[in-house]
């Protein structure tokens, strides 16, 4: 129980320290002053009653709130907290030959090897807020789209196909079409499809055993992981906020087509 206690607390310290923040944090994440239960209330009431009746409307907005966003939140945590532990530094491990020449070594840390599991950890779970995303915006708006294809990019595109715009429907497009489809699924696609992140790690390094600039670069691209998955989380807030503020606006955009 002490470990656990003083688990949380370091966690808790990270958050702080790190700003962040999760549709859960009531005080921290409001919009228009509301939480972000609120919020879905105020602005969704007509929609959910409307297609509630198995109770999917709360289950998916109570899976975006209460549980994905705090999972994201806690890899996050994670990743900064086997970083501060310490973690493999290619351009600090090397040796010499005794022809001279500079090897690069990699004996992985037990830290190193936390940390890559919470970076894929944190992919996968901010691919599945998305995917939520998706799921609600298909149930709210009554998409035709089969079940087995609902996914955040074919309801973009759906929603696209009536014509219908708003600036939080721009902010969705440009994000499905950009961040989303160049960083998030595409890196969330390597490791799920093809290889964990450390092993792309230790085989690039292995690759580039003697080379000093590739090695260097490769450390960069490790060095910015937790910056960018916390610019992704980031922009969940933002993405439900849009979506929400859609819902309504394509619900009253119907009605005045009769």
């Amino acid at each position: 129980m002490k470990f656990i206690q003083e688990y949380q607390q370091k966690l808790y310290e990270i958050y702080l320290r790190e700003n962040l923040i999760c549709l859960s944090d009531w005080e921290l994440v409001k919009f228009d002053g509301k939480n972000a239960l609120q919020f879905v209330s105020e602005n969704c009431s007509s929609v959910r009653s409307r297609v509630n009746s198995e109770g999917i409307f709360d289950l998916i907005t109570d899976d975006l709130i209460s549980s994905i966003s705090q999972d994201i939140k806690f890899s996050l945590g994670n990743i900064y907290l086997y970083k501060e532990l310490g973690i493999n530094d290619f351009l600090n491990e090397q040796l010499t030959t005794p022809q001279g020449k500079t090897v690069f070594t990699y004996r992985q840390s037990l830290g190193d090897r936390r940390f890559f599991f919470y970076v894929s950890v944190g992919f996968e779970k901010l691919y599945n807020f998305w995917d939520r995303i998706g799921d609600l915006l298909c149930l709210s708006l009554d998409l035709d789209i089969e079940t087995r294809s609902i996914y955040f990019p074919t309801v973009i595109k759906k929603i696209e196909e009536s014509n219908f715009s708003s600036e939080n429907f721009e902010f969705l497009k440009n994000f499905s079409e950009g961040e989303y489809k160049e960083v998030l699924n595409r890196l969330r696609k390597l490791i799920v499809h093809y290889r964990q992140k450390d092993t792309y790690f230790r085989f690039e390094w292995m690759k580039h055993i003697n080379d000093k600039e590739a090695i260097e670069k490769l450390q960069q691209e490790k060095d910015e992981l937790p910056e960018l998955l916390k610019k992704q989380m980031k922009l969940t807030i933002k993405g439900f906020e849009s979506t929400i503020l859609l819902i309504k606006e394509y619900v009253l955009h119907l009605q005045k087509l009769g």
